[in-house]
């Protein structure tokens, strides 16, 4: 979407707790962790496209860990909009 910040990040804790509360901490922490070093992912915070790229794969797995990943790509969404007209609410 053309008017989402390019400059929006997103902190890998909190792709954890949003599939926690589906799988679990401990292996929301482990499916990410994993999809993130097959991405090459490094850092503690990434840009919100990878972070929905992120979910997209995870998305596209069957299962539980689908369901979980889409379910958490459009609460990440929802609360990157939330953000977004925080900000322009604060100008």
């Amino acid at each position: 979407m053309g008017s989402r910040d390019s400059t929006s990040r997103c902190e890998r804790a909190e792709l954890v707790a949003l599939l926690g509360r589906t799988l679990g901490n401990a292996a929301a922490a482990e499916v990410i962790g994993r999809e993130g070093k097959r991405l090459g992912l490094k850092d503690a915070t990434v840009p919100l496209d990878t972070a929905y790229a992120v979910l997209d794969a995870l998305a596209a797995m069957p299962g539980v860990i689908g369901t979980a990943a889409s379910v958490a790509r459009t609460e990440l969404r929802v609360a990157a909009v939330r953000r977004q007209l925080e900000r322009r609410h604060r100008r």
